[in-house]
């Protein structure tokens, strides 16, 4: 199984802090045209930003585009501080140990696009395997932003989670995966394997063809805050659903480790280079349908 690709997607806002107005973000706008911050912000985040507590790095690595109102590229994700022993998997020899001081290092893509005419810009960030820096990167935007604007905040809100235009989307088939906890101890092995060495996953779908088990928004009003999932007498740890977005049907996370509300998994729709990792023009393509289905979403 390929490693889990996922786009979590961002509508970026900026407000006027006295009186809580929201703001334009395109040419002539106050405070600044929102793509003039993005391009200056990735510029000098070309340098390791280092998060010491978390013992994570970041920065950023820009790329061509075709478009002067998008900014995108990668952001190198590290991480270090701990050891772990590199095998190789098929003949399980250990080739050698990583040192607490390694630093991991993979690219994730981004991407930033501030129509010239609105009031939002969307943020695409890409997560590998539940890795993401997006906490990380948001919050340093958002410090940089109100130290060069005094007066002025800006707002980051997921989209797939929030957006109205998706209340009424149907949903084909929800997915629960992984259990939380192996209760008996016969369960603790599946079709001979043991429970920690398979995905295991209980898909539920709508039997007549056309007919759907719930709306977008009924299925993620059922799961909200924190805690585990239950379902037919088991605990899982997230829930999935296919869900009808613009011209394609995409997995999109509705809560739980790795498939947070709003993140969609593109890990089927994207080419991949020897490396695992998506290929620039193939995730690029992706992003770019979805943020056009996601703005005209939101503006109608």
């Amino acid at each position: 199984m390929s490693f889990a690709i996922g786009l979590r997607f961002y509508r970026i806002g900026i407000i006027r802090k006295s009186d809580k107005t929201p703001m334009k973000i395109g040419p002539g706008a106050e405070p600044c045209d929102l793509i003039d911050f993005a391009n200056d912000f990735a510029a000098r985040k070309r340098e390791p930003t280092v998060e010491t507590s978390e013992q994570r790095t970041w920065f950023f690595e820009p790329k061509k585009t075709n478009s002067i109102r998008t900014v995108q590229g990668y952001i190198n994700y590290g991480t270090h501080g701990f050891e772990s022993k590199f095998k190789d998997v098929t003949t399980r020899k250990e080739k050698y140990q990583r040192k607490a001081s390694d630093l991991e290092e993979i690219p994730l893509y981004f991407q930033i696009w501030v129509p010239s005419n609105s009031e939002f810009a969307l943020m695409a960030f890409q997560s590998f395997q539940g890795r993401s820096c997006v906490s990380f990167v948001r919050s340093s935007m958002i410090r940089d932003f109100e130290d060069k604007h005094h007066g002025y905040a800006m707002t980051f809100r997921v989209v797939a989670s929030t957006a109205s235009f998706l209340d009424t989307a149907p949903v084909k088939t929800v997915t629960f995966f992984k259990p939380r906890t192996v209760k008996d101890k016969a369960d603790r092995y599946l079709l001979g394997r043991p429970a920690d060495d398979v995905d295991y996953e209980v898909t539920v779908r709508a039997r007549k063809r056309g007919s759907a088990l719930s709306t977008y928004k009924e299925l993620r009003d059922r799961f909200p805050g924190d805690g585990i999932v239950e379902f037919d007498g088991h605990e899982f740890e997230g829930v999935k659903a296919d869900v009808k977005m613009g011209r394609k049907r995409r997995t999109v996370g509705i809560y739980g480790s790795g498939y947070d509300a709003g993140l969609i998994d593109v890990s089927e729709d994207v080419k991949r280079y020897p490396s695992g990792h998506p290929e620039f023009e193939s995730i690029e393509n992706e992003v770019d349908g979805l943020m056009e289905d996601f703005y005209h979403g939101i503006k109608t």
